[in-house]
């Protein structure tokens, strides 16, 4: 908008210096008329190109699939994407999940002809994950991909989409409300995803069994990982509805399901035949504990959320760790640089995308 508003004063000018030139006549002189054309053609041109850029349809929620590049949307994108800074706001690049996810962004944006940078907070935090953003900002990018909230960058995100900025939020959904592209996982789906799998477990190991215990490692400080453990426990019962849930216990990190797998076993033994949980992570503390307390993948099994290395190690070695829900991070990245080509090429774009997942592993 504010380049199609300097080509038409652009155009006001050069009309009023040939009129001038030429002694306040009314009409201008014929090099006049041609600057005042050319220029003419110079603003329709910025206000198509302006026009060109897709919109993102905020409350809309869309597919995966929706974001697939057609070759023109390709072509059309390559044609006009050198030069153009996308910055890429790291929560950290020390886990294997967010190397995947912002190194496969980054390389697909490259392949459309962006220049990408990563700004790596490290650790998530807040203060430097604004100083990312708004460095991007300064340096005119021309997108910006962030893993953070709304309660992070929320005014930052809203001022720089208001200025024309694509912002894709990844792993969050609550920047879709000023504007953005939320892309991430359902956060309710993969707890069912985990239940579901678990519960055809159940069903396809114990086919005699009246009664399957079970346990879920929660995190009941957070609304959003009890909403996924309640997830978890409606899609298990129904997958097998022999399954019985014996109790809810503090998971989400390995300290806390290590000592929550102590008192489960204590109290239930081998009538504990299944763990489910938030994540990997709390899950991994409990494996490490079931193997000291001589538990073994003839009497217990884990599933879990978002395929650790770890998680995915112990599944492919045939343990008790059965299954994982995989939260595709590279799935997400790929996600993130489609939607700004999608963008970039004049398509509209919803403001949610929810990203696939899948089981690996049992059953």
């Amino acid at each position: 908008m504010r380049r199609t508003w300097l080509a038409g004063a652009l155009v006001a000018g050069l009309l009023v210096t040939a009129c001038s030139s030429s002694g306040g006549s009314a009409a201008p002189s014929a090099a006049a008329s041609a600057a005042a054309s050319v220029a003419a053609s110079a603003a329709a041109s910025v206000a198509a190109s302006a026009a060109a850029v897709g919109m993102v349809e905020k409350g809309q929620t869309g597919s995966a699939d929706s974001l697939t590049l057609t070759d023109a949307e390709k072509t059309s994108v390559k044609a006009v994407s050198n030069g153009k800074l996308v910055g890429i706001i790291a929560a950290t690049m020390a886990t294997e999940y967010h190397q995947n996810l912002n190194n496969t962004a980054k390389a697909d944006l490259e392949a459309l002809g962006f220049t990408v940078e990563i700004c790596d907070t490290q650790t998530g935090d807040a203060a430097k994950t604004v100083t990312c953003f708004e460095q991007f900002v300064q340096k005119k990018a021309y997108a910006i991909i962030t893993a953070s909230s709304q309660a992070t960058v929320g005014t930052q995100a809203t001022a720089a989409i208001a200025n024309g900025t694509i912002v894709v939020q990844v792993t969050g959904l609550d920047l879709g409300a000023v504007g953005a592209v939320s892309i991430s996982v359902d956060n309710v789906a993969i707890g069912a995803a985990e239940g579901t799998a678990a519960g055809q477990y159940a069903a396809k190991t114990y086919p005699s069994a009246t009664s399957v215990g079970s346990i879920i490692l929660d995190y009941p400080t957070i609304p959003d990982l009890v909403a996924r453990a309640d997830a978890i426990q409606a899609a298990m019962i129904k997958a097998d509805p022999s399954v019985k849930v014996l109790a809810r216990l503090l998971g989400g990190l390995p300290e806390n399901g290590a000592t929550s797998m102590e008192q489960a076993n204590t109290k239930y033994g081998k009538t504990l035949q299944i763990v489910t949980g938030i994540n990997d992570g709390g899950n991994l503390g409990a494996f490490a504990s079931a193997k000291k307390l001589g538990r073994t993948p003839a009497d217990l099994a884990f599933f879990g959320i978002d395929c650790d290395p770890a998680a995915v190690t112990a599944i492919d070695a045939g343990s008790m760790y059965k299954g994982c829900v995989d939260t595709n991070p590279k799935g997400t990245g790929e996600l993130a640089a489609d939607a700004i080509g999608k963008l970039t090429a004049g398509s509209n774009v919803a403001g949610t995308i929810t990203v696939p997942v899948s089981i690996h592993g049992a059953p």
